[in-house]
């Protein structure tokens, strides 16, 4: 998934020139069509263009939606720890970059598979991070050098 976050940027001219296509192919789909002397239409339209249309039209919302129900996709499943509770600690990560909330997305996987990490929630919105770690395993200064170089983002200090 982190393979195709170059092209995050441009996701909302993206989303633009599929709104305009799909608004173009509307247009050609059900724009009145000229009749000849007899009342006849002149060209033929036949109604699986209409029906895939429709399809291409729901798959490109749900497309276009993805970043905000893509979470529940995910396993939240975690395993057991054996962890001290007196090992635990929690830090709060402020990041520079974040866009939008796929960025929160990238920046939780890159994180929860690293040894030690119990929990972590991201917020693009905050532009910061709150995790959960294992301060025996892991430490503040390795989770923020993990984010910046597998996300690109900036862990401000």
């Amino acid at each position: 998934l982190s393979m195709f976050s170059w092209i995050e940027p441009l996701r909302p001219y993206l989303m633009l020139v599929t709104a305009l296509v799909l608004g173009l192919a509307f247009y050609r789909v059900y724009k009145p069509v000229k009749k000849d002397d007899c009342g006849c239409d002149t060209k033929k339209r036949p109604m699986q263009s209409k029906a895939f249309l429709w399809i291409v039209t729901v798959i490109s919302i749900g497309l276009f939606s993805f970043p905000y129900y893509e979470p529940y996709f995910r396993n939240h499943t975690t395993a057991a720890s054996s962890v001290k509770n007196t090992n635990l600690e929690q830090v709060i990560l402020v990041i520079d970059g974040m866009s939008c909330a796929a960025c929160e997305g990238h920046v939780n996987e890159a994180v929860k598979n690293e040894e030690g990490v119990q929990e972590i929630s991201t917020s693009y919105d905050e532009g910061r991070s709150t995790i959960k770690f294992d301060r025996t395993k892991t430490s503040r200064q390795q989770l923020a050098m993990i984010i910046e170089n597998k996300t690109g983002y900036k862990v401000k200090k």
